[in-house]
């Protein structure tokens, strides 16, 4: 399942896809699931590593061991863990019919896909203020792994329907509610308190999901939240993966999309809405970030 690493080692979700074996060639950049994956020898990993995707696992039979930050949590059947990228992780020990099944993510996926206002509630129960490890109830677990199963299912079926990538993306945000749902119940905290840093990240992430028509600088958003520009760009890299001006320009670009996808707006009323000067300077911004012109990624709507 994951190859042997060192420690501090940065594992990368490609290197996740590559390495298991219900991947099929539905692939989507950013985003797996795998259903009943069988632990064997050679998945333990002999020192700790960090990702750049976000883990959710459930433990579908056996027992596993997993390491989340230097402690160990002793899974079994139907036991769920959820891993933030920055945590240190360490596949300790499994039972020899030891099986998972994994959803996987990486930011870039959740900022293409997911609604602005899950952002923050994501961060919440991925953060150290709560344990990684939730002893989950039998039927909640049944709900769990059926949705993981409909976005399997549509992952690999995104070619037989016209709208299967959106179809996949509704499912995949409404599994993060759920997760978001159970965590008021099964989620202990361990912490009262964000640590200062988490606190940050998501003070930052609020202000900017508020502001990102008319700020786009990540100078002002520090200067609002009295700590400099290098320490906010050091701190959101470090807790995501992507550095601030990063998490500012993807907002604005869901925003986009999503103005974009209404035919009532003209391209320069979509420019006018986000704050741009003229639709030419949002023209460059859009197509930097997506590879083609607003223009060009209307009519890939049609």
């Amino acid at each position: 399942m994951l190859p042997k690493k060192q420690i501090t080692t940065i594992h990368k979700h490609a290197e996740l896809m590559q390495s298991f074996s219900s991947e099929t060639d539905a692939a989507i950049v950013g985003f797996s699931v795998n259903l009943d994956e069988k632990i064997k020898t050679d998945d333990f990993i002999e020192g700790h590593f960090r990702t750049d995707y976000m883990v959710i696992c459930v433990v579908t039979s056996g027992f596993v061991t997993f390491s989340i930050n230097l402690k160990k949590y002793n899974l079994i059947t139907n036991g769920l863990i959820l891993a933030p990228p920055n945590a240190l992780k360490q596949l300790v020990e499994a039972s020899p019919e030891a099986t998972v099944s994994i959803v996987s993510f990486t930011a870039d996926f959740l900022n293409k896909i997911a609604v602005p206002n899950l952002t923050a509630d994501l961060f919440e129960y991925f953060s150290s203020k709560f344990s990684p490890y939730w002893n989950i109830a039998e039927n909640d677990a049944e709900m769990v792994l059926r949705l993981m199963g409909d976005m399997h299912n549509r992952k690999n079926g995104l070619k037989g329907h016209p709208f299967g990538k959106e179809l996949l993306y509704t499912v995949f945000q409404t599994f993060l509610y759920e997760i978001g749902g159970l965590s008021k119940i099964y989620a202990e905290p361990v912490n009262p308190y964000f640590s200062r840093k988490e606190n940050l990240a998501m003070e930052f992430m609020l202000l900017v999901q508020k502001n990102f028509r008319h700020q786009r600088s990540v100078s002002q958003y520090a200067e609002q939240l009295n700590i400099t520009p290098k320490y906010l760009t050091e701190t959101i890299k470090e807790l995501t993966g992507k550095n601030a001006g990063e998490i500012i320009d993807n907002i604005v670009m869901l925003e986009a999309r999503f103005l974009l996808g209404n035919p009532s707006l003209s391209i320069s009323e979509t420019a006018n809405l986000l704050n741009f000067n003229d639709q030419s300077f949002f023209g460059k911004f859009f197509k930097r970030h997506e590879g083609i012109s607003p223009k060009k990624y209307r009519s890939t709507l049609q």
